[in-house]
């Protein structure tokens, strides 16, 4: 189905589709890194790999988003360049916190997929990125430069 605009969604790398971006440990306090985990089938059994959406300013592709942490209520946020992004404890104003979404279909051998970058405010932290694009659990997700690469790409899964 694929991103629809606010919601609630579990963020699945295009380059490892059998994990999700999860706030590690699921702990309720500020601070946890986001890394990659092996999903649940067949969603997430835990809501700290469950992220809501909530639009903040404008509106079409330049929609800026809140990425809420079901469990804990905090934000994703691209905390330094080149860094593992975290969840701290940020006003929502922060423009470190905001995230724009753009679709970026993606062609296969068969088939053409949905896939979405997920990108900061601040130009300079660029995009949503699985380390080294690795494909296994624990790999961290940093804020990295913008190059739309497949480790940058993300599946946008609806949760209820």
């Amino acid at each position: 189905m694929g991103f629809t605009g606010v919601g609630v969604y579990e963020l699945r790398p295009f380059q490892a589709p059998d994990l999700n971006a999860n706030s590690w440990g699921g702990l309720l306090e500020a601070g946890a890194e986001i890394k990659t985990h092996q999903r649940a089938a067949p969603s997430p059994e835990y809501a700290n790999a469950k992220w809501q959406l909530a639009l903040v300013a404008g509106s079409g592709e330049n929609a800026e988003y809140l990425i809420i942490n079901v469990l804990t209520g905090y934000f994703i946020t691209a905390t330094g360049d080149n860094t593992v992004v975290s969840t701290p404890q940020i006003s929502p104003t922060d423009p470190t916190a905001r995230w724009t979404i753009k679709s970026i279909p993606t062609k296969g051998a068969y088939e053409t997929y949905d896939v979405y970058t997920i990108t900061s405010k601040v130009a300079s932290r660029g995009q949503l990125s699985v380390k080294g694009s690795a494909n296994v659990r624990a790999t961290e997700i940093i804020a990295e430069p913008k190059k739309d690469a497949d480790n940058q790409k993300w599946y946008f899964e609806p949760q209820q």
